[in-house]
């Protein structure tokens, strides 16, 4: 947790001047390689997320609101990136294995990938939700409804989505899907019922596709926060990443590309 959110409190400070007095108080580092030493950050991400991480199969470039805002964070501090693929099931231990420096894409806060890594602040506050076929959006509005034999959700695998599904919908069907982007065409086709994840991207596909609907539930489901997990080494990268995020700079970057993607809770 960075102790620099104090000198930011009104949100007005240049990060150029923010950046400075880090600096400054920096100790001497014994151990040299950083990112910021180096110059260069990987990140891993699952690139199949959207808004947050989609890779174009076109292009063969990460696209969504988080690839930009790390893009963002590495032009400003002076540094390259490199974006590499990892999964939901492999996340955790790819990041603590040292694959990658950071991840990203619609990456939840929670426990366990707090003991293997550090987030940064939280950048979202949203909670999860079905997304259904506009038809059912009334018929499977609430958990009671969901948590039934004759509804099946769709489900990709590893992430805090499963855990909250394997939780909470014991009575239901569930079918497995390796691509987490291949779930709301297979509620669309009616495959299966119901995909649960979280209000962005069920709003997101809602937009995306005429056949869906994100139900504006009425009971309270998960809370939860989106944030950056970046490796325990990489301390320094939680605190300049942060300050940046509360710069003036860096909240307006960070309020053109949530319009820009429509990344709303």
């Amino acid at each position: 947790m960075s102790k620099w959110g104090w000198i930011v409190v009104g949100g007005g400070v240049l990060f150029a001047s923010l950046l400075t007095l880090w600096q400054t108080e920096q100790p001497r580092r014994v151990q040299a390689k950083n990112v910021f030493a180096t110059k260069k950050i990987v990140v891993g991400t699952t690139g199949d997320y959207k808004p947050f991480t989609y890779l174009n199969r076109k292009t063969n470039e990460y696209e969504g609101f988080d690839i930009e805002v790390i893009r963002s964070f590495a032009k400003t501090t002076g540094i390259d990136v490199e974006f590499v693929p990892t999964t939901w099931p492999t996340l955790s231990a790819d990041l603590a294995s040292g694959k990658f420096d950071m991840v990203v894409g619609g990456v939840t806060k929670n426990i366990e990938r707090e003991i293997i890594g550090d987030f940064t602040s939280s950048y979202l506050s949203f909670q999860k939700t079905p997304l259904v076929r506009k038809e059912d959006a009334k018929r499977l509005a609430s958990i009671e409804q969901i948590n039934r034999p004759d509804v099946t959700i769709g489900l990709n695998p590893g992430g805090t989505n499963e855990q909250f599904v394997r939780k909470t919908f014991t009575k239901a069907n569930i079918v497995m899907y390796e691509q987490n982007l291949d779930i709301p065409q297979a509620v669309a086709s009616g495959e299966v019922d119901v995909m649960i994840t979280d209000t962005v991207e069920a709003i997101h596909y809602e937009a995306l596709d005429k056949r869906l609907a994100a139900p504006r539930i009425q009971e309270k489901w998960i809370p939860a926060e989106k944030s950056y997990l970046v490796r325990e080494s990489e301390g320094d990268v939680v605190d300049v990443f942060n300050l940046w995020m509360q710069s003036h700079e860096g909240q307006e970057e960070m309020e053109q590309l949530k319009e820009k993607w429509q990344v709303a809770s």
